[in-house]
This record gives C-alpha cells, structure tokens and sequence, in this order.
C-alpha cells in the first residue's frame, strides 16, 4: 500500500507539471503594465513610449504573442539601450500580463557648450539627451566644454562638472544657492548664484572643493550678513585661507583671511591697499 501511495504521489506530480508546462507554452500576453520611477521627479519617459519600445524589439505587437515565443532578456537589455533607462526589470505573472519596471538615468547637471551642444550629465556620468517632454532643474554649465565620450578619459572639464554636480547634490545649501556655471578657456570655473549679486572665481573643482565652499558659507554667514550681498562684484576663491573681493563701485581688491566658523569677527582698515582682515 505503501509502495502504491508513493507512485500515485508521483504520477500525479508528472502530470501536474506536464500540464503547467503545456499551459506555459500556449500561454499568451494578455496585457503589458508599466511602471516608471516618476516619484524620482523625472519624466524624460511616457509608458506609452516603454510598451512602443518593447513592440519594436518583440517585431510586432507585444500583446497576443505566447509567452513562450518572447525573449525576456532581450527585452530588458533592448529597454536599456534607451538613453533614458537606467535600470529594467520585466516579468511575467500567471495571468499572462507582462510587468515591465523602469527606472530613468537621473540628470544633474545640464550642459550647453560653446558649439552649441547641449544634453544632461546624470549622476553616474552618462550623457542624456535633451528632451521636449521633460526639462530638469539642474544647474547650468556653459563656455568651454568639450563634447567628448569618455568623461573621465578625454574631458578633464567634464570630469570636474561631474564631481563639481555630485557635491552639489549633497550639499543641499550650495545645490540651492548656485545657478549656472561658467568654464573658462584655462579650464577654471566661475559661478554665478541665483541671486545674482557677484560672480563666483572659483577655479578648479578639485581636491580643495570643499575647503572652497565651507569658506564661501563662512564668509556669506560671518562678512555679507554684515556689510551687504551687494557689496562686492567678484568673490575669489582660488586662494588658500584667503577670499579676494573686488568691490562693486570702484573695482578695488580687498583681501580676506579665512574666517573662522566657531569665533566673532570685526574689519580693521589698514593701508591705502584697501585691505580688511576679519579676525577673531
């Protein structure tokens, strides 16, 4: 009885499965769902334009066609070759709908050259398309740029606009405060913040970046809540432990020595320099 319970067990089991997989193989698409990662505030892609791209890379319309006959895989990778998708996933429930997840590259920071090219660097530092769907806001980089594949190979300055962009995404009052950005011919940056006070000599975005734009807090915190946003036209940060100032209305020079973030300051005038030093 035994020997006779574990067959029926068996055969049973044999033909459950036999009868799934021959249901898997008549089984066909009966609907295609989309979802698309608009809560990460980009809209570069419709769901109309993902289930298109999925009819073009099956060679014919995705619902109706057995599921047997589609190549997930290649669905996946042909999404990716997008060059919005960042990431794809798509799988089939027993119902037969097609569940096709998206996730788009995330722009930030737009680029404008001098040749006129434009496009978007996302957070991985791929190059995205601009699109007449959707525009991001993204500070700006303009002037000389170079417009060349590899970012981190062949463009220093596209290079620098990244890890420049990358910081300003994490530094929320410096991603709130910088409008646009200007690359010089020497390949230096010049910034310009949304108030439009002064102009920002920033120079390179390198290892000093952020020395650069804690002193720059220091100083907006400590020197301008106190003598005026307007005060001067340019505010130069090039230097170690100093900010050059040239003042709007005569184009003098006054240097700064860095401020320093835990103790009170006071100007003392000294010479026909016009140079002031906040010290503790």
């Amino acid at each position: 009885m035994l020997v006779l319970g574990v067959l029926t067990v068996v055969v049973l089991f044999v033909f459950t499965l036999t009868s799934a997989v021959r249901q898997q193989k008549t089984l066909v698409c009966s609907s295609v769902q989309v979802k698309i990662d608009y809560e990460s505030g980009v809209s570069f892609l419709t769901t109309d334009d993902v289930t298109s791209a999925l009819n073009t890379i099956a060679d014919d319309d995705i619902v109706g066609k057995p599921l047997a006959s589609l190549d997930f895989r290649a669905l996946e990778n042909g999404l990716l070759k997008d060059p919005y998708v960042e990431k794809a996933k798509i799988y089939v429930d027993h119902a037969g709908v097609i569940h096709t997840e998206v996730a788009q590259k995330q722009p930030i920071m737009r680029i404008i050259n001098n040749d006129g090219v434009g496009y978007y660097l996302s957070d991985k530092g791929d190059k995205i398309p601009l699109s007449t769907k959707f525009t991001a806001h993204v500070p700006i980089a303009i002037g000389e740029i170079e417009s060349h594949e590899d970012i981190d190979g062949d463009s220093i300055v596209l290079s620098q606009l990244l890890t420049l962009a990358r910081y300003m995404q994490t530094d929320t009052l410096i991603g709130s405060l910088i409008d646009h950005v200007y690359v010089l011919p020497d390949g230096e940056l010049d910034m310009y913040t949304k108030f439009g006070y002064h102009t920002i000599a920033f120079g390179k975005a390198d290892e000093t970046m952020k020395e650069k734009f804690d002193k720059l807090k220091i100083f907006y915190e400590q020197g301008l809540t106190k003598v005026g946003w307007d005060k001067y036209k340019v505010i130069d940060l090039r230097y170690r432990n100093q900010i050059v100032c040239r003042k709007t209305e005569d184009e003098k020079e006054e240097k700064l020595e860095k401020p320093k973030p835990t103790e009170q300051t006071t100007e003392s005038e000294t010479d026909q320099n016009t140079t002031d030093n906040i010290k503790p």
